[in-house]
């Protein structure tokens, strides 16, 4: 595979390299200064070269996104350093910052990410009842995106809590020429996959523009089977499994198979998502500048989640926001409202409801103040409120739901970061931030401190060392959930006549917050005007893990005559705790921009690393236990490598001009072979089918042609070799999809 590889890309540059000896026109839209020299804001909360960035960070600018043919901003970020992507169903992705996902063993392949923050023009894009990113609440889309910044390793000091391993921030367009501006995109492909993207505005003078977009994607899965996790087997055409079928699988999962219908109710989807947004600036005058932007946005996806009896779940997000920013006198101030609505559950007659509605308030103030000419400050206060609710949705539910009432989590932190150069080519930086939170009632302090030397202008030195805590969510620290079960029905007994099971999952305002810690030290160099390089070396930290444990388990006699059994459980008590597990993360990440003319931009990016784990625990019980009889306890622990993350992943970026209208583009991401685990796979006591993720390279590729100055035409092939393996847990295999689309552009 990698030698037909290896074959594809020397042909396609050839044929390039063979057009630019024929035509030595400038055909790229950016300046070849332009492609060595990108701007990014998120890795010092001001605009900067990032060749100066004092930390690990890479910016993923609209044109190399329009270039490249990734139909998703999940999808753009197979085009940064550093950057595990894999793909669920079609469409629906996983994405961690350099891993540390799953390091526990304990989900049923769920390794949802908890530990990076999502942001669109640093406004929090996040889950507080899970504690996760759920992407496809994403309001924008490509088209609403200037670029997808990434700052990889703690960055809570400048971004606040859940920046443990990272931020991604998304940074919207803004019409550049006073007129009208208006951008289209639409593509269809196989298997069926239909996504369009608009935008319409108008910049009205150099001090107002106003911009409304809206997207939409209905993507349907690449393969029909669903995964069993306690038979570590995969069926197919589940709507349509005889009773005898049904009735031959355990308990549980045939009482889950039996209502297949509402839990699946479109077995072929993967996404289906709409969303719209409004974008408006305003400069008043040279000291009051305000942007707001406001949207709503609704989706239905069929992919990995909550890891119930098959790998595949149903959930539906909605959401509304409205964001203000603004610049008056140098304070900046953003005061952001969302509220939506989460279900992951299909089924109406649940014994569990898992549907809530929440509301986000999130407010910041900051001011830049440029002491001197060597000395920047930046204070700022930050307060964030987020509160879920299940209560009206407990009416259908057998038991109730994980919370059984309104919850609110709340923090209010202030920070201050210095920026000093030294010299003219020695920077200091440090942050520092402290967050008080209700739940847990605890103050965190993170903090980050960077330091670059430039040499000669060409050559830049840095170190880094930084801390960060995650937030506060729902599920972990105020989930109240008793189930009781009589089980004298079982026995044949009326009810009430026999005894009563109580089971319990609780939160816990008190647990730790889980934590990062990073060393990093890095070189950048300007070899000549076409060739820069970037090198990371990192190490990390992880602790104060945490999950549902056993905390109390309690047997009572029935006092019922043989064939009755003599005891039965009374009381089965599972609360969040936190266990000893710590992960060590040592790795490398290698980056080039390559722009030898203004035809060619050659960008190969690799991250090599290990991450290995102390203590991984046995099982969930923490009951003092016989090791001989029953191992399952967390501080019966073992130490191993942490599987779930590959150990090497990266790709490359090739876009080149055959003609002043023709422009091809291939870009490449792979990973290495690695192991994913569920409950049941806990120290390995059994090779699971589905945790084994082969390694995989997918080459992509997109032709376009423009037929007109504003519009294009263009044919798309995702994962152009067809490798059609599983890149997550139990999940689909992913083959080759092709598009074929037409994009239009003013302005």
């Amino acid at each position: 595979m990698n030698f037909r590889l290896l074959l594809i890309s020397l042909g396609i540059l050839c044929l390039w390299q063979q057009a630019y000896s024929q035509d030595e026109t400038d055909l790229f839209e950016m300046s070849l200064e332009d492609l060595m020299n990108v701007e990014i804001v998120s890795a010092s909360k001001e605009a900067e070269n990032l060749f100066d960035t004092p930390v690990s960070s890479y910016s993923i600018t609209r044109e190399e996104i329009e270039k490249s043919g990734v139909t998703s901003i999940p999808e753009a970020l197979r085009l940064c350093p550093g950057v595990i992507v894999r793909e669920m169903t079609n469409g629906n992705y996983d994405i961690h910052l350099r891993g540390f996902d799953n390091v526990t063993r304990y989900a049923n392949g769920t390794q949802v990410n908890f530990q990076t923050l999502l942001m669109v023009d640093n406004r929090p894009v996040f889950n507080y009842t899970y504690g996760a990113i759920i992407w496809e609440a994403l309001p924008v889309d490509l088209i609403d995106v200037e670029r997808i910044e990434v700052v990889r390793g703690p960055s809570a000091p400048l971004f606040g809590p859940n920046a443990l391993t990272g931020v991604i921030n998304i940074i919207t367009r803004q019409p550049e020429q006073t007129g009208w501006y208006a951008k289209a995109n639409a593509q269809y492909g196989t298997p069926q996959s239909l996504i369009g993207n608009v935008a319409l505005g108008k910049k009205f003078n150099e001090n107002t523009s106003l911009v409304v977009s809206g997207n939409y994607q209905d993507q349907l899965r690449h393969d029909d089977l669903y995964y069993l996790y306690n038979s570590d087997r995969y069926l197919e055409n589940i709507h349509t499994l005889s009773e005898d079928d049904i009735q031959a699988l355990p308990s549980e999962e045939a009482r889950t198979l039996s209502k297949a219908t509402i839990l699946y109710p479109e077995p072929e989807l993967a996404l289906r998502k709409q969303g719209i947004n409004a974008f408006f600036n305003h400069q008043v005058n040279d000291q009051i500048n305000v942007n707001l932007s406001l949207g709503a946005h609704k989706a239905e996806v069929q992919r990995e989640f909550l890891g119930g009896i098959t790998s595949l779940d149903f959930s539906s997000t909605s959401s509304q926001y409205v964001n203000l920013a603004s610049e008056i006198y140098g304070v900046n101030t953003k005061i952001s409202y969302t509220q939506g609505n989460d279900r992951f559950s299909y089924d109406d007659s649940a014994n569990i409801v898992l549907e809530f509605d929440s509301r986000i308030i999130d407010i910041a103030i900051e001011y830049p103040w440029e002491v001197s000419d060597r000395l920047k400050l930046r204070p700022s206060i930050n307060y964030q409120s987020a509160t879920n609710n299940d209560s009206d949705y407990l009416a259908t539910a057998q038991y109730g739901g994980l919370l059984n009432r309104s919850v609110t989590t709340s923090g209010i932190a202030g920070s201050l970061r210095a920026d000093y150069n030294l010299t003219d080519d020695w920077r200091l930086i440090g942050s520092v931030r402290a967050d008080k939170f209700n739940k847990p009632d605890d103050v965190y302090v993170s903090y980050q401190f960077a330091s670059t030397y430039t040499v000669s202008d060409k050559y830049l030195f840095r170190v880094a060392y930084a801390k960060s805590n995650s937030s506060a969510f729902a599920l972990f620290t105020s989930t109240e959930l008793n189930v009781n079960i009589d089980l004298g029905q079982s026995f044949g007994l009326p009810p009430g006549a026999g005894p009563q099971y109580r089971i319990a999952y609780l939160g816990n305002s008190n647990v730790d917050l889980l934590s990062v810690t990073m060393a990093e030290i890095g070189f950048r160099a300007k070899i000549n005007e076409h060739l820069q390089i970037d090198i990371d070396a990192f190490r990390q930290e992880a602790e104060n893990f945490s999950t549902y444990i056993v905390s109390e388990q309690t047997f009572q006699p029935t006092g019922l005559p043989e064939p009755f059994p003599p005891a039965v459980p009374a009381t089965l008590v599972n609360s969040i705790e936190n266990f000893p597990t710590t992960a060590t993360q040592m790795g490398v990440t290698l980056s080039a921009n390559f722009v030898p003319n203004t035809k060619l931009q050659f960008k190969p990016f690799l991250t090599v690393q290990k991450t290995d784990v102390e203590n991984i625990p046995l099982g969930l019980n923490t009951l003092p236990t016989d090791p001989a009889t029953n191992p399952f306890n967390i501080y019966n622990g073992f130490d191993d490598e942490n599987l779930s993350t590959p150990r090497i992943y990266g790709g490359a970026f090739v876009h080149g001009v055959i003609t002043p209208k023709l422009h091809a583009n291939l870009s490449a991401y792979f990973f290495g072979d690695h192991t994913q685990f569920a409950r049941d796979d806990i120290n390995q006591t059994r090779n699971s089918i589905a945790g084994e993720i082969d390694s995989k390279l997918l080459l992509n590729t997109k032709v376009s042609y423009r037929i007109i100055d504003p519009l294009k035409v263009y044919v798309n092939i995702r994962n152009l070799l067809g490798t059609d393996s599983r890149e997550y847990y139990g999940t689909d295999r992913i083959g080759r999809t092709i598009f074929v689309g037409a994009s239009f552009s003013l302005n």
